[in-house]
């Protein structure tokens, strides 16, 4: 009987010098400064009372779907919601010409600033026409990432929010550390 006891003590001895070892260090992300001397404030955002209510008037659902997802990680403080016919609407994503030059955007966000205006996520028809979903969903984030009150950084960083879009193929579809950081930041 007294057999069966050792092999019992020697697993639960290693399972508390197992968990005694500390786990890994993750190096914590600072938040990254805004080009152009702007500074992220709450106030260029679409928030209203710790969410967004938004409509929809695009064509890039999946992109909008993902992207309001993606910015609901564990963690995040505000709540991105589809609005109702009781609430008042935030954001609205529509799509748009807005040119086919170089300097075109292939998103924009528009703040419109007054109580009860509508911001508008718009997508760029002409630039997007044949996009990859991966191309579509990194323009749908990195709008809404400007929506919730972030401003462009410097492409030596890797942030959803590089003033000129990545090229094709090196689109991120997540949101990377400096952004939360930088979210943090703003909202806690």
């Amino acid at each position: 009987m007294r057999s069966h006891r050792f092999p019992f003590l020697l697993s639960a001895m290693a399972l508390v010098l197992f968990a005694s070892v500390p786990g890994p260090a993750y190096a914590v992300v600072q938040p990254a400064p805004c080009l152009d001397g702007v500074r992220e404030t709450k106030g260029f955002s679409a928030v209203d009372d710790g969410e967004i209510r938004w409509t929809d008037k695009t064509s890039y659902d999946d992109a909008r779907t993902f992207a309001i997802k993606a910015w609901q990680y564990r963690g995040s403080k505000i709540k991105i919601v589809e609005d109702s016919a009781i609430t008042s609407n935030d954001v609205e994503f529509k799509d748009a010409d807005l040119g086919t030059s170089a300097g075109a955007p292939l998103g924009r966000y528009e703040r419109h600033g007054s109580i009860g205006a509508t911001d508008y996520i718009i997508f760029n028809r002409q630039k997007l026409r044949g996009a990859s979903r991966d191309r579509l969903r990194y323009v749908a984030l990195h709008e809404l990432g400007h929506a919730l009150g972030l401003c462009h950084k410097s492409d030596a960083i890797v942030s959803l929010l590089w003033k000129n879009a990545s090229s094709p193929g090196y689109e991120f579809t997540w949101i990377p550390d400096v952004d939360k950081a930088n979210y943090k930041k703003l909202w806690g």
